[in-house]
């Protein structure tokens, strides 16, 4: 089982596809998956200013719609987000700088700016 997943069945992990987990879920019902990210300390690289910078990664969700009898599964929708990863620390520092920079800006700049959410939001992916 997934920790502090809601909504997931039957999570497989392919031993050769090593980013990607398939699971079967109702769209009907509430969902959500937990997602860990584990990195080694040298993926992050010193800026400059001696700051580091977050890892970039993109998390892509893709739904499949159960395949007839010997048919493939029918490709539905697609949707993902960019996560950035920090060290310890490093993430409320960067999300303390950024609030500040955001409430510096006059109110028409701030709209263009997505409101934060207690969890990630994924964008549809055309």
């Amino acid at each position: 089982d997934i920790p502090l997943s809601v909504g997931i069945l039957d999570p497989q992990i392919h031993p050769t596809l090593l980013n990607t987990v398939e699971f079967l879920w109702d769209p009907a019902r509430r969902t959500s998956v937990f997602v860990q990210v584990h990195c080694i300390s040298t993926e992050f690289t010193l800026r400059k200013n001696g700051g580091e910078k977050g890892v970039p990664f993109r998390i892509q969700i893709d739904t499949f719609g159960v395949g007839g009898k010997g048919d493939p599964p029918e490709h539905l929708h697609s949707a993902s987000c960019l996560v950035k990863v920090f060290k310890p620390k490093g993430a409320d520092r960067k999300q303390k700088t950024d609030r500040e920079k955001v409430e510096k800006q006059p109110a028409s700049e701030r709209e263009k700016f997505q409101p934060a959410y207690e969890s990630t939001v994924l964008a549809e992916v055309r």
